[in-house]
């Protein structure tokens, strides 16, 4: 999800409650890229901790600034709980296949264990392309890789093969509208790799599951589960987080 203007923690929970939404997964707004996101970041690190198991945060960086993006996001994570890690070729005018460029950041958050967000589709969505997440993900099995807006505008035909090639790649939904696209990822790589987005507050965040739940009807009960809810807990790891907490 991105932000038009930073909302707060209680700004975000009050959206939530009255659309039904139980957590989010929340990004610093593409403003605040001049100031290298910090203050947004600064406030969705206060919300995690106001609210956790209901907000959860997205650390955006830029990689051209090295080893200081490392760093960010490694404090992101460890000190403040942050689960993701979200990259957007505007971001530092650069591509998702210059790996020299995005090796450094890519190798910290799958050390540090985060699902890995890509933005792709849009204007400028041949920098971004989803199956240039896919060589990337075919090397790092064990991390989660996220294909933000399915490649939508421009680039959902590169979605199955990419999805196919490597297992560990799953689509999101944010500000795409289109039940036939996703119901052509479930009837080919299965509902499992679906997450649901919303673009909010850009796009109403209760549309989403009313989508899923009411115009995807040739999905069972269990897939809609995993759509709306049960795919963004696993991938995000939040029942073992869970476990760990009972057990200490």
């Amino acid at each position: 999800m991105g932000l038009p203007v930073p909302l707060d923690g209680d700004g975000w929970v009050q959206m939530m409650d009255r659309s039904g939404v139980h957590g989010a997964l929340v990004a610093p707004p593409g403003v605040g890229r001049e100031q290298f996101f910090r203050p947004d970041m600064d406030r969705i690190a206060a919300a995690i901790k106001k609210y956790p198991g209901r907000i959860f945060g997205m650390c955006r960086v830029r990689p051209r600034s090295g080893r200081e993006a490392v760093d960010e996001l490694r404090r992101r994570v460890e000190e403040q709980g942050f689960s993701a890690l979200k990259m957007n070729s505007l971001d530092d005018s650069y591509r998702f296949d210059d790996r020299k460029l995005l090796e450094p950041i890519i190798e910290a958050g799958a050390r540090l264990g985060i699902l890995l967000y890509f933005h792709t589709g849009d204007r400028h969505g041949e920098t971004c392309q989803p199956k240039m997440i896919g060589d990337i993900a075919v090397d790092y099995p064990e991390t989660n890789f996220n294909i933000g807006h399915v490649g939508y505008p421009g680039y959902t035909d590169q979605i199955i093969p990419t999805l196919k090639r490597a297992p560990n790649a799953h689509v999101e939904t944010a500000g795409v509208f289109l039940p036939i696209l996703l119901q052509n990822v479930v009837d080919e790589v299965g509902a499992t790799r679906i997450l649901i987005g919303s673009n909010g507050p850009n796009s109403a965040i209760e549309l989403p599951p009313v989508m899923v739940n009411r115009y995807m009807n040739k999905l069972i009960p269990e897939e809609k589960a995993l759509i709306t809810g049960g795919n963004f807990r696993r991938v995000l790891k939040l029942d073992g987080r869970a476990a760990d907490r009972r057990s200490r």
